[in-house]
This record gives C-alpha cells, sequence and structure tokens, in this order.
C-alpha cells in the first residue's frame, strides 16, 4: 500500500471513505439494469415459446394433409377410386344409371318444403 497515490477512489474505498449515499445508488443503478435485463429475456423467452407451440400445431396439421395425401396416392391407382372421384367431382354415370340432382338440399331437413328435383338419364 505504499506505493498507492493517497486520495485515489481505491485507497477511498479500501479505507471506507465512500459515501453511503453514493454506494446505494450505485446499487441501485446495477439492480435496475439488472431487472430490466431480466425482463426482457422473460418477454422473450414468451415470444420464443408461443412460436414454438404454433410451428408444433402447424406441423400436425401438416403431418395429417401429408398422411391423407399419401393414403390417397396409395389408392390412386384402383378403378374404384377413379370411378368414385370422376362420379365426385364430374357427375359421370355408369351406363343405365340415373343421377339425381336436388336443386334445394335445404328442404331434406325442413318437411315444410317440397323437394325439387331433375332426373338425369345418361347422355344427358
Amino acid at each position: 500500500m505504499a506505493n498507492r497515490v493517497p486520495g485515489t477512489w481505491l485507497d477511498r474505498f479500501l479505507s471506507l471513505r465512500v459515501r453511503p449515499l453514493a454506494l446505494i445508488c450505485v446499487l441501485f443503478v446495477i439492480l435496475s439494469v439488472g431487472m430490466m435485463m431480466i425482463n426482457s429475456v422473460r418477454n422473450s423467452t414468451a415470444i420464443i415459446e408461443e412460436r414454438v407451440t404454433d410451428l408444433s400445431i402447424q406441423r400436425d396439421q401438416m403431418y395429417k394433409q401429408y398422411q391423407k395425401l399419401k393414403n390417397e396416392v396409395e389408392i390412386i391407382d384402383d378403378d374404384d377410386y377413379i370411378i368414385a372421384k370422376a362420379r365426385q367431382l364430374y357427375g359421370y354415370m355408369m351406363p343405365g344409371e340415373l343421377l339425381f340432382v336436388i336443386k334445394n338440399p335445404e328442404a331434406l331437413y325442413d318437411a315444410d318444403e317440397p323437394i325439387q328435383m331433375m332426373v338425369m338419364e345418361e347422355g344427358q
């Protein structure tokens, strides 16, 4: 300690001549900055957790869609599947079949209203 210049902040600190108010202010600033950093980390963590949850839900939905498409690809060469798709998408009929087109499907559930339909034979 003989090499030290008297009156430096280190000498004042070592001799406990630091004013208590200054020490309290420094500690308050350190704690405030620390609390702000902790809150920032918590907010960032919450945002990341929310994003991970959203991505997990999206992954599950995409996996279900993948399974559906995979099952469809497995049965796409089946004649029954091709016939069903042609009927569903384009209204195709087999020879000798009749196609019923219901013009007001809400009448099926409401008995007060008469059902209007058309019967189409093959080639119409």
